[in-house]
């Protein structure tokens, strides 16, 4: 287990590395001068797009929970920034932000079963949807650039992942020891983790997948919220000054998500995105100092987003905590 726990620190440090390698090659002035660019009106308007974003992720595991067990769309939407926030920003895997964001609706009224299931659940629509997103990308690539060495790398990563989605699904269906772990870490040491049993992760889950209507409802919201993305990193080019069309900006969204899925090793994918942005820029005529400074201002965004995010999160977490403090003393 302590040398497992080494991978974590190891993989940081890669990506610290390529982050500080990134950025001596590209030199700090112009990034600095291309962020100097951006005005507060066009940041808010990036800034806006994707709370928006979050409104649609938040009705897509919305659509996922069974009728009458709770969760509010308020809710929802807290959980989901919950979720993005830890898994982006904690130095953890984003399996602990599934976990987090989970815990934050269960302690908002949610059972913890129906919780871990929904939470698996849209998890694995959103990938779905983020398979198709990457195909669309694909295929803007080979009309925008025919020639890119990328094509063959994307194209058998997406293979890979369209069969490690497939395999995901089918361990679901009667497999609850797979998603039983992160329901009782979703309970932690609250009274109802004793009493979690695999019948229940089932059943919660078996019902979410026995209505293929609103599965189908989650995963076509969750592409909407992909294709939002794209207009997102839009705004965020045009705000720097690049004249870049939506299709460019889609398509390189895409692509770097198909290059951030591999990197999903390294926490927050420190280095990963930077170096992503910069390639995918190159490939569609993109300055490196304005592609890198999207990425910057990309972190800045969700960093904004995650600060208070996290600090209410573990005020609530320490308020739950204080009866039991109490009683143990």
């Amino acid at each position: 287990m302590r040398r497992l726990g080494v991978w974590p620190a190891a993989f940081a440090l890669l990506g610290l590395a390529l982050f500080t390698g990134t950025i001596a090659w590209l030199g700090w002035d112009g990034i600095m001068r291309a962020l100097e660019r951006v005005s507060i009106g066009g940041f808010a308007i990036y800034f806006g797009v994707q709370l928006v974003i979050m409104a649609g992720l938040a009705g897509a595991w919305r659509l996922l929970l069974r009728h009458r067990r709770g969760g509010r769309f308020a809710l929802l939407y807290w959980g989901r920034l919950v979720r993005d926030a830890a898994g982006e920003f904690l130095p953890f895997s984003h399996v602990g932000g599934f976990i987090l964001g989970g815990r934050a609706i269960a302690l908002g009224g949610v059972t913890f079963a129906d919780a871990a299931a929904s939470t698996l659940a849209d998890v694995t629509v959103e990938f779905l949807a983020e398979l198709v997103f990457i195909a669309v990308g694909l295929v803007l690539l080979v009309g925008l650039a025919p020639k890119s060495t990328l094509l063959v790398p994307v194209t058998l990563g997406l293979v890979v992942a369209m069969f490690g989605a497939a395999g995901f699904l089918f361990v679901q269906k009667g497999g609850a020891r797979v998603f039983r772990g992160l329901a009782m870490r979703i309970a932690g040491r609250s009274a109802e983790s004793a009493s979690i049993r695999m019948e229940r992760l089932q059943a919660a889950l078996d019902a979410i997948y026995a209505r293929p209507a609103r599965m189908l409802g989650a995963g076509a919201l969750h592409l909407v919220c992909w294709f939002g993305t794209g207009v997102a990193s839009y705004v965020a080019f045009h705000a720097l000054g690049a004249d870049i069309s939506l299709t460019d900006a889609l398509a390189i969204e895409a692509l770097l998500h198909a290059i951030l899925a591999a990197g999903f090793f390294v926490p927050g994918r420190i280095g990963v995105q930077e170096a992503a942005y910069t390639l995918l820029g190159s490939v569609f005529g993109i300055p490196p100092d304005i592609a890198l400074s999207v990425s910057l201002l990309r972190r800045a965004r969700d960093l904004i987003i995650a600060v208070p995010v996290l600090l209410v999160w573990q005020g609530i977490e320490a308020r739950r905590l204080q009866p039991v403090s109490s009683d143990l003393g």
